[in-house]
């Protein structure tokens, strides 16, 4: 059975490379789909993104995609497609950030 996600959710942690980034935390907002040639359960894979964002406290936004998908394909072996964006909605006034990274493993 073929498992297809789509999450969009939002939390706080430190993530950049400005010195105020690196003493407080900001709201991210992560927007992923996913797919898997088995189920894929999507509350596992919010926890382990949000507790790998709190846990490492990312510089760059690339650095941080790189990594999510890195450790969801060790996690989730059956992930089979990967398309995820993060945005900081609130570092610049009257606009919103973000970067994506596609991947097929």
């Amino acid at each position: 059975m073929q498992s297809h996600i789509k999450i969009k959710f939002h939390f706080k942690c430190i993530i950049g490379v400005l010195d105020f980034e690196r003493r407080k935390k900001q709201k991210i907002i992560i927007k992923l789909k996913a797919k898997a040639n088995e189920f894929l359960n999507y509350a596992e894979v919010i926890t382990k993104i949000k507790t790998w964002y709190k846990k490492e406290e990312f510089y760059t936004l690339e650095e941080s995609l790189d990594f999510v998908s890195l450790n969801l394909k060790k996690d989730f072996p059956n992930l089979t497609n990967l398309n995820i964006k993060i945005f900081k909605p609130h570092i610049i006034k009257n606009a919103t950030v973000g970067v994506k990274l596609k991947k097929k493993y």
